[in-house]
């Protein structure tokens, strides 16, 4: 029921390599009909699977981003800082 109105997922934590679980993921809700936007500040300005990353989720909403939904790929103190950002 979560992802049936879910069609914009940004990704904090979205990884340009091909062996971590956040690249496979992305891969995975790419091929399943989502629209992933990475967010990653040490891969911003780059692109991963045909979408442009983003340093943060401030800086994707400012481009125009308008994500359903955010998927953080991050360790446990990052996420509350990312939750604040999201809402």
């Amino acid at each position: 029921d979560i992802l049936s109105n879910v069609r914009v997922v940004a990704m904090v934590g979205a990884s340009p390599t091909w062996n971590r679980p956040s690249f496979f993921t992305m891969q995975y809700m790419q091929n399943n009909g989502y629209r992933v936007v990475p967010i990653n500040p040490t891969a911003a300005g780059t692109v991963i699977l045909g979408e442009y990353c983003f340093a943060s989720l401030k800086e994707a909403a400012a481009a125009g981003v308008q994500a359903d939904m955010v998927d953080v790929f991050r360790v446990g103190e990052v996420v509350v800082p990312v939750a604040k950002d999201a809402i």
